[in-house]
Protein backbone atom coordinates (compact mmCIF):
# COMPACT_ATOMS: atom_id res chain seq x y z
CA UNK A 1 0.00 0.00 0.00
CA UNK A 2 1.37 3.40 -1.01
CA UNK A 3 1.76 5.64 2.02
CA UNK A 4 3.95 8.41 0.61
CA UNK A 5 2.82 11.10 -1.82
CA UNK A 6 5.24 11.39 -4.73
CA UNK A 7 5.82 14.64 -6.60
CA UNK A 8 7.98 14.97 -9.71
CA UNK A 9 9.28 18.30 -10.99
CA UNK A 10 10.34 18.60 -14.63
CA UNK A 11 12.50 21.51 -15.74
CA UNK A 12 12.41 22.38 -19.42
CA UNK A 13 15.38 24.71 -19.34
CA UNK A 14 18.33 23.93 -21.61
CA UNK A 15 20.46 25.50 -18.87
CA UNK A 16 20.65 23.05 -15.97
CA UNK A 17 20.70 24.79 -12.62
CA UNK A 18 19.32 28.02 -14.07
CA UNK A 19 16.48 30.20 -12.84
CA UNK A 20 13.78 27.75 -13.89
CA UNK A 21 15.51 25.00 -11.93
CA UNK A 22 15.86 27.27 -8.90
CA UNK A 23 12.12 27.89 -8.83
CA UNK A 24 11.38 24.20 -9.38
CA UNK A 25 13.69 23.14 -6.56
CA UNK A 26 12.04 25.76 -4.34
CA UNK A 27 8.63 24.26 -5.09
CA UNK A 28 9.83 20.71 -4.46
CA UNK A 29 11.42 21.71 -1.15
CA UNK A 30 8.06 23.11 -0.04
CA UNK A 31 6.41 19.85 -1.13
CA UNK A 32 8.86 17.85 0.96
CA UNK A 33 8.01 19.94 4.00
CA UNK A 34 4.46 18.52 3.78
CA UNK A 35 5.89 14.99 3.93
CA UNK A 36 5.96 14.30 0.19
CA UNK A 37 8.73 12.47 -1.62
CA UNK A 38 10.10 14.46 -4.57
CA UNK A 39 12.23 13.98 -7.66
CA UNK A 40 13.72 16.71 -9.83
CA UNK A 41 14.29 16.05 -13.53
CA UNK A 42 16.28 18.33 -15.84
CA UNK A 43 15.29 17.67 -19.46
CA UNK A 44 18.70 19.02 -20.42
CA UNK A 45 20.32 16.09 -18.60
CA UNK A 46 18.41 13.39 -20.49
CA UNK A 47 17.60 12.68 -24.14
CA UNK A 48 14.12 13.49 -25.43
CA UNK A 49 14.06 13.75 -29.19
CA UNK A 50 11.42 15.43 -31.33
CA UNK A 51 8.18 13.57 -32.05
CA UNK A 52 8.21 11.77 -35.42
CA UNK A 53 4.40 11.61 -35.54
CA UNK A 54 4.59 7.96 -36.57
CA UNK A 55 1.55 7.13 -34.38
CA UNK A 56 3.01 3.75 -33.44
CA UNK A 57 2.47 4.62 -29.77
CA UNK A 58 -1.27 4.22 -30.51
CA UNK A 59 -0.70 0.47 -30.90
CA UNK A 60 1.69 -0.06 -27.99
CA UNK A 61 1.19 2.68 -25.42
CA UNK A 62 4.92 3.40 -25.62
CA UNK A 63 7.11 5.55 -27.83
CA UNK A 64 9.26 3.51 -30.22
CA UNK A 65 12.16 5.96 -30.11
CA UNK A 66 15.18 4.77 -28.16
CA UNK A 67 15.74 7.58 -25.69
CA UNK A 68 14.66 8.57 -22.15
CA UNK A 69 11.04 9.54 -22.84
CA UNK A 70 9.36 6.25 -21.85
CA UNK A 71 11.17 6.14 -18.51
CA UNK A 72 10.09 9.71 -17.80
CA UNK A 73 6.47 8.92 -18.65
CA UNK A 74 6.60 5.92 -16.31
CA UNK A 75 7.91 8.21 -13.56
CA UNK A 76 5.07 10.68 -14.12
CA UNK A 77 2.47 7.93 -14.11
CA UNK A 78 3.78 6.54 -10.83
CA UNK A 79 3.75 10.00 -9.24
CA UNK A 80 0.78 11.72 -7.61
CA UNK A 81 1.70 15.29 -8.50
CA UNK A 82 3.59 16.87 -11.40
CA UNK A 83 5.16 20.33 -11.67
CA UNK A 84 6.48 21.74 -14.96
CA UNK A 85 8.82 24.65 -15.37
CA UNK A 86 10.05 26.31 -18.56
CA UNK A 87 11.87 29.47 -19.56
CA UNK A 88 10.21 31.67 -22.16
CA UNK A 89 11.77 31.30 -25.61
CA UNK A 90 10.16 33.56 -28.21
CA UNK A 91 6.85 33.65 -26.30
CA UNK A 92 6.56 29.90 -25.91
CA UNK A 93 8.07 26.97 -24.02
CA UNK A 94 11.63 25.83 -24.65
CA UNK A 95 12.34 23.35 -27.43
CA UNK A 96 13.09 20.49 -25.02
CA UNK A 97 9.83 21.10 -23.13
CA UNK A 98 7.87 21.18 -26.41
CA UNK A 99 9.41 17.89 -27.54
CA UNK A 100 8.56 16.36 -24.17
CA UNK A 101 4.93 17.52 -24.27
CA UNK A 102 4.44 16.58 -27.93
CA UNK A 103 5.56 13.02 -27.34
CA UNK A 104 4.31 12.22 -23.83
CA UNK A 105 0.93 13.79 -24.50
CA UNK A 106 0.11 11.16 -27.10
CA UNK A 107 0.01 8.22 -24.69
CA UNK A 108 0.77 9.17 -21.06
CA UNK A 109 -2.02 8.46 -18.54
CA UNK A 110 -2.08 11.38 -16.08
CA UNK A 111 -5.77 11.85 -15.32
CA UNK A 112 -6.65 12.67 -11.73
CA UNK A 113 -3.16 13.75 -10.64
CA UNK A 114 -2.33 17.14 -9.18
CA UNK A 115 -0.42 19.45 -11.48
CA UNK A 116 1.05 22.93 -11.70
CA UNK A 117 3.52 24.85 -13.83
CA UNK A 118 5.47 28.08 -13.93
CA UNK A 119 7.50 30.02 -16.45
CA UNK A 120 10.47 32.37 -16.29
CA UNK A 121 11.21 35.23 -18.66
CA UNK A 122 13.42 38.27 -19.04
CA UNK A 123 10.67 40.61 -20.12
CA UNK A 124 7.68 39.35 -22.16
CA UNK A 125 5.90 36.23 -23.48
CA UNK A 126 5.62 34.59 -20.08
CA UNK A 127 1.82 34.29 -20.11
CA UNK A 128 1.86 32.38 -23.40
CA UNK A 129 4.53 30.04 -22.11
CA UNK A 130 2.50 29.38 -18.98
CA UNK A 131 -0.71 28.80 -20.95
CA UNK A 132 0.94 26.22 -23.23
CA UNK A 133 1.92 24.08 -20.25
CA UNK A 134 -1.47 24.57 -18.59
CA UNK A 135 -3.31 23.55 -21.76
CA UNK A 136 -1.24 20.36 -21.81
CA UNK A 137 -2.12 19.60 -18.20
CA UNK A 138 -5.81 20.32 -18.71
CA UNK A 139 -6.16 18.06 -21.74
CA UNK A 140 -4.27 15.33 -19.86
CA UNK A 141 -6.87 15.75 -17.08
CA UNK A 142 -4.61 16.88 -14.26
CA UNK A 143 -6.12 19.00 -11.50
CA UNK A 144 -4.45 22.36 -10.96
CA UNK A 145 -4.70 24.24 -7.64
CA UNK A 146 -4.93 28.01 -7.74
CA UNK A 147 -2.51 30.46 -6.18
CA UNK A 148 -2.52 33.97 -4.80
CA UNK A 149 -0.22 35.24 -7.57
CA UNK A 150 0.77 34.25 -11.10
CA UNK A 151 3.36 31.43 -11.17
CA UNK A 152 5.84 33.43 -13.23
CA UNK A 153 9.32 34.79 -12.61
CA UNK A 154 11.47 37.52 -14.14
CA UNK A 155 15.21 36.97 -14.50
CA UNK A 156 18.09 36.86 -16.97
CA UNK A 157 21.39 35.68 -15.48
CA UNK A 158 21.59 32.54 -13.38
CA UNK A 159 20.51 33.34 -9.83
CA UNK A 160 18.67 36.55 -10.70
CA UNK A 161 15.39 34.85 -9.82
CA UNK A 162 16.27 35.11 -6.12
CA UNK A 163 15.60 38.84 -6.42
CA UNK A 164 12.04 38.14 -7.60
CA UNK A 165 10.72 37.42 -4.13
CA UNK A 166 7.14 37.18 -5.36
CA UNK A 167 8.14 34.35 -7.73
CA UNK A 168 9.99 32.55 -4.93
CA UNK A 169 6.94 32.82 -2.66
CA UNK A 170 4.65 31.64 -5.47
CA UNK A 171 6.90 28.60 -6.06
CA UNK A 172 6.79 27.70 -2.38
CA UNK A 173 3.01 27.98 -2.32
CA UNK A 174 2.70 25.98 -5.53
CA UNK A 175 4.85 23.14 -4.23
CA UNK A 176 2.94 23.01 -0.96
CA UNK A 177 -0.48 23.09 -2.64
CA UNK A 178 0.40 20.46 -5.24
CA UNK A 179 1.62 18.13 -2.50
CA UNK A 180 -1.47 18.68 -0.36
CA UNK A 181 -3.84 18.23 -3.30
CA UNK A 182 -1.92 15.18 -4.55
CA UNK A 183 -2.28 13.53 -1.15
CA UNK A 184 -6.04 14.19 -1.15
CA UNK A 185 -6.40 12.78 -4.67
CA UNK A 186 -4.26 9.76 -3.81
CA UNK A 187 -6.53 8.93 -0.91
CA UNK A 188 -9.74 9.90 -2.72
CA UNK A 189 -9.29 9.31 -6.48
CA UNK A 190 -11.60 11.22 -8.81
CA UNK A 191 -13.99 8.81 -10.58
CA UNK A 192 -12.91 9.81 -14.09
CA UNK A 193 -9.28 8.82 -13.56
CA UNK A 194 -10.17 5.24 -14.56
CA UNK A 195 -13.64 5.57 -16.02
CA UNK A 196 -14.75 3.51 -19.01
CA UNK A 197 -15.65 5.21 -22.26
CA UNK A 198 -18.04 3.77 -24.89
CA UNK A 199 -16.45 1.63 -27.57
CA UNK A 200 -15.54 3.49 -30.77
CA UNK A 201 -15.41 6.80 -28.89
CA UNK A 202 -11.90 8.05 -28.25
CA UNK A 203 -11.28 7.44 -24.56
CA UNK A 204 -8.89 10.32 -23.99
CA UNK A 205 -6.76 12.72 -25.94
CA UNK A 206 -3.62 10.82 -26.87
CA UNK A 207 -5.11 7.52 -25.72
CA UNK A 208 -6.07 5.99 -29.05
CA UNK A 209 -3.83 2.99 -28.42
CA UNK A 210 -6.14 1.86 -25.61
CA UNK A 211 -9.53 2.91 -26.95
CA UNK A 212 -10.90 -0.60 -27.56
CA UNK A 213 -9.41 -2.25 -24.48
CA UNK A 214 -11.72 -3.32 -21.64
CA UNK A 215 -14.84 -1.70 -23.09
Amino acid sequence: MITVTRIVGISGSPRSGGNTSILLRTALEAARETGAETKHIELDDIVVKACEHCSRCFATGLCVQDDDLNNLVELMQSSHGIIFGSPTHYATVSGVMKNFMDRSGRFAHLAGKAGACFSVTRRSGVDLTLSHMMFFMLVKELIIPGGISWPVGYALNVGDIHSDTEAIDAAKQMGERVAILAKILRENPVPWSHEKRPKKIKSRFGDEWNWQTDY
